[in-house]
């Protein structure tokens, strides 16, 4: 028996179907999330008038559900007007706070500004983008109310070019609270030996740095997938070593400090290259970080500190990290953000 092949017009409305699914899906998923995590600070923002925020972007994309998806369920939980942007033309909206997460940024702005609506770009990642920040000819340049950068290294390496009317604000992230809640429901395993696993997608491995640190610590690859990101996280509680050794390549300088702040979420510590970004969250002394092209020294001393007060005092500070920036404290900068476009 053969199958008949669907017409295209009915293959075309089973995708978005299909899609629509998946990102409906997604959606209730993160409220499930949030419903367990998050405690929204109703009483501290009853006297702000906050204007209605939309958020735009790649809405199927773990970074919009990071930058947007996350942030617009909080906020209805703070009693705000907030929504996804995918059914919502942007020249409809009239005084209203238009945030565009990383990409599906307007060739022009000026035309929504001049609608009465405040502008805040959310860069994150997209400097590796021919029309990303680091564009001399960036379009939130100057008409964006807010830039938000994911690291202090971005927002000097975009001032450099040349200054720029817009605000500039620092956001780190936060670890996806998907994690904290499956770390809740399966626990971390605190065993008397040292484990190590790289989360991650596979191609920002370098296999280089990997590979000079063979024989000394093994390493579970635990490889990542936007489709399969949920399956892997009961297993992060196991490790107290994670590991970060991204291929050199010129937007490694910018990257978000996800994987920081996922290794403190973890309760482990980390290992990683040094560099201007990552040093904005661990101090110069941190033990764990690689210099040059050999990560063996970082693995040897992971080796010699563990379970030593020296890994200890790692470990407080990976804690620091974890209590600075969670979703919450995420929360109440974007909503202080928020607050001065209204």
């Amino acid at each position: 028996m053969f199958l008949t092949p669907l017409p295209n017009s009915l293959a075309g409305l089973f995708n978005r179907a299909l899609r629509a699914c998946a990102w409906w899906g997604q959606r209730w998923r993160v409220q499930h999330v949030l419903d367990r995590v998050f405690r929204s600070p109703r009483s501290t923002i009853a006297q702000m008038n906050v204007r209605p925020v939309v958020f735009f972007g790649s809405y199927r994309l773990s970074s919009f559900k990071l930058g947007g998806l996350y942030p617009v369920e909080a906020l209805r939980r703070m009693g705000l007007n907030a929504r996804t942007g995918e059914k919502v033309p942007a020249a409809s909206l009239r005084d209203a706070i238009l945030v565009y997460v990383k990409e599906r940024i307007p060739a022009d702005l000026r035309p929504l500004k001049a609608l009465g609506n405040r502008i805040v770009i959310d860069i994150r990642d997209n400097p590796i983008n021919p029309d990303g920040a680091l564009n001399p000819e960036f379009v939130g340049r100057d008409v964006a109310d807010v830039l938000i950068f994911p690291n202090r290294a971005l927002r000097d390496a975009f001032v450099a070019i040349r200054p720029t009317g817009s605000r500039c604000k620092v956001l780190y992230g936060f670890a996806d609270p998907e994690i904290t809640l499956s770390l809740k429901r399966h626990g971390i395993h605190n065993t008397g030996e040292l484990r190590a696993c790289y989360f991650g997608f596979p191609e920002n491995l370098d296999a280089v740095l990997l590979a000079s640190a063979r024989g000394i610590v093994p390493i579970e690859q635990i490889p990542l997938t936007d489709a399969d990101f949920r399956r892997h996280l009961p297993r992060l509680g196991r490790y107290n070593l994670h590991v970060d050794l991204r291929p050199r390549v010129a937007d490694t300088l910018y990257k978000p400090l996800t994987k920081v702040l996922v290794a403190a979420e973890c309760r482990s510590n980390i290992i990683i290259e040094r560099s201007s970004r990552v040093l904005e969250l661990l101090p110069g002394d941190y033990p764990f970080l690689v210099d040059g092209n050999d990560a063996a020294p970082a693995f040897k001393r992971a080796l010699a500190l563990f379970g030593t007060p020296a890994w200890d005092r790692s470990l407080a500070v990976m804690e620091r990290i974890r209590q600075e920036y969670s979703f919450e404290q995420h929360m109440r900068e974007l909503l202080s953000i928020l607050g001065r476009c209204s």
